[in-house]
């Protein structure tokens, strides 16, 4: 019997397959069956699903990554574009220099969700926000402003912009291998969602060359002599140097004093510094003291003649009541006044003003302190003073030379601050020392080499006086005050002038940390023009 031929096979196969199919299509009244609606919506369905299932995932990722945070603008200042993230990083690092905490911790979100005490109706995230506003502004005005001057770090800045940077992230490394947590997670609690570790650099450096190019402003400073001059006059009050005598007549009573007690003996006081007021025409201060206090007083300032008089004393340096009548309108050398305070009656004889024309001085000393005992001391204050005085008496029986001192400063200083360089404390600038160690060393007439013994609060300090640096400190202050000045005007001229727009969908971001409290939330309200300030 002949075989089919295999096409004639195949296609026989395929013609049953089709009658099949069709068969299965008909009803049992030979016609086409309907299409049953279940198996539609069974498809819409799943169609559906899809589609959700794709939109959760498009938001999973968006809310996880922080796409919109990092890409919607939030703020337009100057022209300049910023980001949600962008703001969060200033808000970030303001938190944490002030010592608020870190920003984007849920439990920081916590604190920022409360209800304000300073805004009625606001919160302190709205708060915070305002306080941060000027710095966020007057930071992208002014690298604005860089940019269109085309201004450019040097190479030593540069250099020094990235051994910060470095550092930035070696910071973030060790932060995160002593925290088990990751660097981006570390960011994210310090800056929110959507800043990278590339953003945070790039701040840095941003915040690095605004310093550089406000170096450059302070120079433009107008530092003429009669700008210093002009400013002098302006700021004499607060410059110069006043002189006045003083005594304190100060109660001696029990420290379980009664508050009647306490007045009934100021009382007392103040009627025997009225009487020593009164006796200033024919007597002088001091003579007028000794005349009031007991006899064990008198023969201490006998002693100590110096403790009735103030020498280059500055605004500040003295009570507000001092200052208040020293530098009344109409005060002239020779007024007094008796002043009652809280715990004690002081007369107070003015004798002058002067410009301060401290010039900053060079010394070497030698502290004699008790700085090897433990709990109380265990030399006496006589002892100290004796050994004080020895440690000077083997400097003058030497050649008396600065070399012999600073060998005396090895072997018996205790000031762990200057005994490696032979006691040396160069160009000191008014005010950096303890009262008595500036007094020593600007003493009327004091020349190279001379020595002596002062006491303070350090214990005993043997002086040799080095130099000074025979210039007056005090343009050199003025020029320093006008440049900031000038620094200040421009950085209130720069934020005045930015143009500052806020794009409310993008703020919704500012300060969140949950996606959804951000995309479902308000924006921040307008900040007030003199937004309050917070306390950490």
């Amino acid at each position: 019997m002949a075989k089919k031929d295999t096409s004639e096979w195949k296609h026989e196969v395929a013609r049953a397959e089709r009658r099949s199919r069709l068969a299965r299509m008909k009803g049992t009244d030979g016609h086409k069956k309907k299409i049953e609606s279940h198996t539609v919506w069974k498809k819409v369905t799943l169609s559906i699903l899809a589609g959700v299932l794709v939109l959760a995932i498009l938001v999973w990722v968006v809310a996880m990554t922080g796409i919109l945070t990092k890409s919607m603008p939030a703020m337009t200042v100057a022209g300049r574009k910023l980001t949600a993230a962008e703001l969060n990083m200033v808000m970030g690092n303001m938190t944490a220099s002030e010592q608020y905490g870190l920003a984007f911790t849920e439990e920081f979100q916590k604190i920022l969700d409360q209800p304000s005490q300073l805004t009625p109706g606001g919160t302190v995230r709205e708060d915070i926000i305002n306080q941060m506003m000027p710095g966020a502004i007057f930071m992208y005005a002014a690298l604005s402003e860089i940019e269109h001057e085309q201004f450019m770090p040097d190479e030593e800045e540069k250099a020094e912009i990235e051994k910060n940077v470095e550092a930035l992230k070696n910071q973030f490394a060790e932060m995160a291998q002593t925290s088990g947590r990751s660097v981006n997670n570390l960011i994210k609690m310090y800056y929110g969602p959507g800043v990278t570790i590339r953003m945070v650099e790039r701040d840095l450096r941003n915040a690095m060359i605004i310093n550089f190019y406000e170096d450059r402003i302070r120079e433009e400073a107008d530092l003429s002599d009669e700008e210093v001059e002009a400013y002098y006059q302006e700021h004499k009050d607060s410059l110069d140097l006043f002189s006045y005598k003083a005594y304190s007549f100060k109660p001696e009573l029990a420290e379980d004093a009664t508050a009647d007690e306490k007045a009934a003996a100021l009382d007392q006081l103040e009627k025997k510094a009225e009487e020593a007021l009164a006796d200033l025409g024919e007597l002088t201060f001091k003579e007028a003291i000794l005349k009031q206090v007991s006899e064990e007083e008198a023969a201490a300032l006998e002693e100590d003649p110096e403790s009735l008089v103030f020498k280059k004393e500055r605004p500040g340096d003295f009570s507000f009541s001092i200052h208040e009548f020293i530098k009344g309108a109409g005060v002239k050398p020779g007024d007094a006044k008796v002043i009652r305070e809280v715990d004690a009656v002081t007369l107070v004889e003015f004798t002058g003003r002067v410009r301060d024309n401290f010039e900053p001085y060079t010394v070497r000393h030698i502290l004699i302190a008790d700085r090897d005992g433990e709990g109380e001391s265990a030399k006496t204050d006589e002892e100290l003073k004796e050994e004080a005085e020895q440690v000077l008496n083997e400097f003058l029986e030497g050649d008396r030379s600065e070399e012999l001192f600073v060998k005396l400063v090895v072997v018996h200083s205790k000031d762990p601050g200057s005994v490696s360089n032979g006691g040396l404390y160069e160009d000191v600038a008014a005010g950096t020392m303890v009262a008595e160690f500036e007094k020593w060393a600007t003493e009327d007439g004091r020349k190279k080499g001379d020595t002596g013994i002062i006491k303070t609060a350090h214990g005993y300090h043997v002086m040799y006086y080095v130099g000074s640096s025979g210039e007056a400190e005090l343009p050199g202050r003025i020029r320093a005050a006008l440049k900031e000045i000038h620094l200040a005007d421009w950085v209130e001229g720069v934020s005045e002038k930015a143009e500052v727009i806020r794009h409310p969908f993008g703020m919704k971001f500012v300060g969140k940390l949950s996606f959804f409290d951000a995309l479902l939330g308000a924006p921040p309200t307008e900040p007030s023009p003199t937004p309050p300030r917070l306390e950490p």
